[in-house]
């Protein structure tokens, strides 16, 4: 049974039994509860206390970045342990007291970074003009005389000086030059300033104020550095003292986590139907579950009403896909795809042993095959990852098994085939299937999966159409499609090969041929259509399929041994790399061991994750694309859990 069956239940309790629920909630979280509609969600009273908990981390985040290495951020599950020690982070600092923290210590960078700013740019300023030996703090303006300060290139002012001529006359000049530029201060009377004015910007003078200071620019410098200094000092005692939000950050996810609960618990009001006198709630529950919930009711709640009934057709059950152990790995592809429906047909048995191929083949590879077995292993036992993380490194686990079998009969290791006799084999047996020098071997090989995964497709296609009685895709889109295929191969392949026809191919070919196109544009009222949308639908430009579909399908796995390839003949390449440096005097054996592992690692990388992607395409295109279609919504139990902690009781 591929997809938990599951009811529709009913709990009421009288009004004075209600509180007890809440035990019922925590210790069964294996229940889909159906939010009434008459009520709509509210904010939390704990949201407040959530918010200022997140803006917490981020300051501390921000204040001491996080440590979290690559593989620990993305497959780290929650830590364990028990109710005492939870209480104990609890206990040993108020988050409050964390909040007041993070945000004075917030402000307080956050002023000093103002502050650096502003002296920075000071600083900045001066160095400009550090070439004036005198305090800064001259006059600005003047009774008989303005001041015009800034840069411009040195050809243009050699020009002004020759064009202002007369107008400099009874002015003070003092510039400097550096590189192409000249910094300089003029001081001209009043009466020619406008003049002047206009002619610095005809050549492209760039005024500069000078900051106003009581000493010279060496001497502000120096104070301004002192004083920088002191604020690199000041901003280090607010780290000391705000070092606590590392200290106890673990204390602050466990705030997080008992806050969370209580915002959970608290929610479970959304699921309750109130009377005068009773509360109702409702959901969904596994059938194998249900005895197991009545134990737990009769032994929590003294008075209470359960009923429960299977799925009626309008309903849209929740899904829980239910596969043997070995299988399960494979839900994350179905769930990556889309949930089944409820009546509808888990495909995950009947594609895993074609994933297995596909991504054996495409990875196929001994040691990369222990490198991903060895590699999963040790994240799963070091992060003990959860929900998602952990369903993709199952799955990862089991395809390296079929990785080291095909690396076995391909004899590949680590993209090398060590220990070849003059045969060309290892013991007289391996390679089974050389893909580096049997090409068309291993075409052939790809073909023929593809030819048979597409049967294979159509044959699901054809007991889906019956499970969800839909008799006539079932015939004429699933029996049809491969009496027709199968036939075509038949006639033609059994004749390419014995040289005999065998008429039996031809007739099944022939009225399966007529059969399509009397149903394909079924949906046409006009049987002339009908017929002409039937015949073009043999070549497959219309319909649910077609011979140039199924050619196109069939062609898209020769990328299997392709990928093979690719990654055997890269990793080949990184040995012979590898050995070519290994001569090198005194550095030769670590160059090779930094080429070899690096490279060996890179290729991996490349080929697992073309391993997936592809197999994945395949399974979802060439395959669920035959027979499936997701619309299914998840079983979601409500569980009472915190994001960081998993308290054991």
């Amino acid at each position: 049974m591929a997809i938990l069956r599951v009811e529709r239940f009913w709990l009421i309790v009288p009004k004075e039994e209600e509180s007890k629920l809440l035990e019922v909630f925590k210790a069964f979280p294996r229940i889909h509860w159906e939010k009434t509609s008459k009520i709509e969600s509210q904010s939390s009273r704990y949201s407040a206390q959530l918010s200022k908990i997140e803006e917490t981390f981020k300051i501390a985040l921000e204040l001491f970045p996080n440590k979290k290495n690559l593989l620990e951020s993305f497959f780290a599950g929650r830590e364990e342990i028990d109710e005492k020690q939870f209480q104990q982070l609890l206990e040993e600092v108020s988050w409050k007291k964390l909040y007041r923290t993070a945000k004075w210590a917030e402000k307080a960078l956050e002023n000093l970074k103002r502050r650096k700013e502003r002296l920075e740019q000071l600083t900045f300023d001066i160095r400009f003009w550090d070439k004036l030996d005198c305090a800064l703090d001259f006059p600005r303006s003047f009774e008989r005389y303005e001041l015009f300060s800034g840069i411009i290139s040195k050809k243009n002012f050699d020009q002004f000086l020759q064009q202002a001529g007369e107008l400099l006359e009874e002015s003070w000049i003092w510039s400097v030059q550096e590189k192409k530029e000249v910094k300089c201060v003029l001081l001209v009377r009043k009466e020619n300033a406008d003049k002047i004015e206009k002619t610095l910007q005809k050549f492209e003078f760039t005024p500069k104020k000078i900051p106003y200071l009581k000493s010279t620019p060496s001497e502000s410098i120096q104070r301004l550095n002192r004083i920088l200094e002191n604020v690199e000092k000041a901003k280090e005692r607010i780290l000391k003292r705000a070092s606590i939000l590392n200290e106890k950050f673990r204390n602050l996810e466990a705030w997080y986590d008992y806050f969370l609960s209580k915002s959970l618990e608290e929610r479970t009001t959304d699921f309750r139907y109130d009377t005068v006198y009773f509360t109702a709630y409702t959901g969904w529950i596994p059938t194998i579950d249900k005895q197991e919930f009545l134990n737990l009711l009769e032994r929590t709640v003294s008075q209470y009403g359960f009923e429960s009934r299977e799925p009626l057709e309008d309903e849209d059950p929740p899904v829980i896909l239910h596969n043997p152990r070995f299988i399960k790995p494979f839900e994350f592809l179905t769930k990556l795809y889309g949930m089944p429906r409820y009546n509808g047909v888990d495909p995950t048995p009947y594609v895993a042993p074609f994933y297995l191929i596909f991504f054996g083949i495409c990875l196929g590879d001994v040691g990369y095959g222990l490198l991903q077995l060895t590699l999963v292993s040790w994240i799963k036992k070091a992060f003990k990852p959860e929900r998602g993380a952990k369903e993709l490194l199952d799955l990862l686990q089991v395809l390296s098994i079929p990785s080291i079998l095909v690396g076995i009969l391909t004899w590949s290791f680590f993209g090398s085939q060590p220990f070849l006799g003059p045969d060309g084999k290892f013991l007289g047996i391996f390679p089974v299937v050389n893909p580096t020098g049997e090409l068309m071997k291993a075409l052939t090989i790809a073909l023929f999966i593809g030819v048979f995964s597409q049967m294979y497709a159509l044959v699901l296609r054809m007991v889906c159409g019956f499970k969800t009685k839909d008799y006539k895709t079932a015939i004429y889109d699933g029996l049809l499609w491969l009496l027709f295929f199968a036939s075509l191969l038949g006639y033609f392949g059994l004749q390419l090969i014995t040289g005999k026809q065998y008429r039996i191919f031809l007739y099944i070919l022939l009225a399966s041929a007529l059969g399509l196109i009397l149903t394909q544009g079924r949906d046409k009222k006009n049987i002339l259509s009908r017929i002409v949308v039937g015949v073009i639908s043999l070549y497959g430009i219309v319909g649910a399929y077609g011979i140039s579909s199924f050619v196109g399908d069939v062609l898209s796995y020769s990328r299997l041994f392709a990928l093979n390839l690719v990654g055997s003949v890269f990793g080949s390449v990184i040995t012979q790399l590898a050995q070519m440096v290994k001569g090198v005097p005194a550095l030769g054996w670590i160059l090779f061991a930094l080429i070899w592992v690096g490279g060996q690692l890179l290729n991996y990388v490349l080929s697992a994750l073309s391993a997936f992607v592809h197999s994945t395409r395949l399974q979802f295109l060439e395959m669920f694309g035959k027979f499936y279609s997701a619309g299914g919504k998840a079983f979601t139990p409500y569980a009472l859990e915190g994001k960081y902690f998993k308290v054991r009781k």
